[in-house]
């Protein structure tokens, strides 16, 4: 029987981080990633399980209050205006307008956590991570983070509890209009609010920034793969962004590959569309709610970028058959740009992300085996699964399909070697996506749940009427008041 691997073998991870140590300077993703899952590895091993206990309770919620009061401030960005660099705690004190004694503490727990550097009494300087945070793409994950996510997030075990812990499925009502207390998911709270929605794309823009992208070159093979199958009419489309927000992919992409033939589309919603402004001449820009019927035929590529993780499996079936037929066989591809989270050693972004999918959207982060049994499902087979690091999206090629698929998953090395295996078996794509334990009733505003499978774990959930109109309908569970919607 072979032994279990030890997490908390010190002597060797230091090994490993020594002899990982002596190649960084050599440069290389993989090196730095190595060295990097061995040095956290390392700190879980000589943290003892109280210390564990207290940085999970104290340290990391105290750290997010400290950095949503330093982004109200404005801290990092005026003290980089400023000229960066050594300050005082009063200088920053003074440049923010806030009370000295308040900054200090604020100061003081953020070195503490690694945010700030402390090189005196009550003085600091900027890191890397300070420096980022000071642009815009990356302080607007804090209002997507904390005012959009948050409260579903906190609240997640609540509704869980409540629900008889069942996967949640549906995104009516589910723990974003619980953590809210809103009938509302969040695509209808952020329409309401434009400057949210502007603030979500940043954040996706700046999670993404300074990381290898699949457009980079020795990722997936663009102009072989892609661009050199494209036809040669002059309409031809190349590629299709379909709910690509405000165009910051396709705008990269042709930044990347400005010579390629084949127009490009970004396709989303009208209210978003009105924002995608500052693109090249090049992008037509079109109105389009991908759960209706795909406009453009016959294009080369059809491109999906953390899209369908906001959606049920149902739901994606659902916009990926309004896709397929627009495509043609044997020409257009799919490309979905997502997280494919492996069997064991998963980093803990993707799975992060999971949880947070779950709080937000009632969706998921997927498995290979996940992603397989939704294409199969509704007529795609897989070419490739293209992966460049640990803890990033991965690249899934489909096409429609026409024999049976080949399963072939394709990691990159720092070498660039292609490494191809067979993993899986054909699923018959005859299977029910998604198994339907409840039925949801959205009237007037109002949401309930009325459990209509007898056999399911889940306790029974009713929902009172409304006295009138502008009363809240409250959600029941046993007996108590769980969930209040108006």
């Amino acid at each position: 029987m072979t032994p279990l691997p030890n997490p908390y073998d010190v002597p060797a991870l230091l090994k490993e981080i020594e002899a990982n140590g002596m190649k960084l300077s050599e440069g290389g993703g993989q090196v730095r990633q190595q060295c990097l899952a061995a040095a956290q590895a390392l700190c879980y091993a000589l943290e003892t399980p109280m210390e564990s206990i207290i940085r999970t309770h104290w340290a990391e919620q105290a750290h997010h209050a400290a950095l949503c009061t330093e982004n109200d401030l404005h801290l990092f960005d005026k003290w980089e205006e400023a000229g960066s660099g050594i300050k005082a705690s009063s200088e920053l004190s003074e440049l923010t307008g806030s009370d000295p004694s308040l900054l200090a503490r604020i100061l003081k727990h953020l070195a503490a956590m690694g945010t700030i550097y402390e090189t005196g009494p009550d003085q600091y300087c900027p890191t890397p991570v300070s420096k980022a945070l000071s642009m815009q793409v990356h302080r607007d994950g804090f209002p997507t983070s904390f005012d959009l996510a948050g409260p579903p997030v906190r609240k997640l075990h609540e509704y869980l509890a409540m629900t008889g812990y069942q996967n949640p499925q549906n995104t009516s009502i589910g723990p974003y209009q619980y953590g809210h207390q809103t009938p509302d998911d969040f695509w209808t709270m952020i329409s309401k609010r434009p400057e949210m929605s502007v603030a979500v794309d940043n954040s996706l823009a700046g999670r993404k920034s300074h990381r290898l992208t699949w457009m980079d070159h020795g990722f997936y093979p663009v102009e072989d793969n892609l661009a050199g199958g494209v036809s040669g009419e002059e309409e031809a489309v190349l590629l299709v962004d379909v709910g690509g927000g405000t165009g910051t992919n396709l705008q990269e992409f042709h930044g990347k590959y400005p010579g390629l033939h084949g127009q490009l589309i970004l396709q989303d919603k009208p209210e978003v569309i009105k924002q995608a402004t500052g693109l090249d001449q090049s992008i037509r820009t079109m109105a389009h709610d991908f759960f209706t019927e795909q406009p453009v035929k016959g294009a080369r590529a059809y491109y999906m970028s953390s899209v369908l993780h906001d959606w049920t499996d149902e739901q994606c079936a659902e916009i990926l058959a309004n896709l397929k037929f627009a495509m043609t066989p044997m020409y257009s591809k799919l490309l979905i740009h997502e997280f494919v989270i492996p069997d064991t050693g998963a980093h803990w972004i993707s799975t992060a992300l999971d949880i947070m999918m779950m709080a937000v959207f009632s969706s998921r982060e997927r498995r290979e085996q996940d992603w397989r049994k939704i294409l199969e499902g509704v007529g795609f087979r897989i070419i490739k699964i293209w992966t460049a690091e640990p803890g990033a999206e991965s690249l899934i090629e489909a096409e429609l399909a026409t024999e049976i698929p080949e399963h072939t998953t394709h990691t990159l090395t720092e070498a660039d070697g292609a490494s191809e295996a067979p993993d899986g078996i054909a699923q018959s794509g005859t299977e029910e996506l998604v198994e339907r334990r409840d039925v949801i009733a959205v009237e007037s505003g109002m949401a309930s749940i009325i459990n209509a499978d007898p056999s399911s774990h889940a306790p029974a959930i009713e929902a009172s009427e409304p006295e009138s109109e502008s009363s809240p309908k409250t959600i029941l569970l046993s007996g108590r008041p769980r969930l209040v919607v108006s």
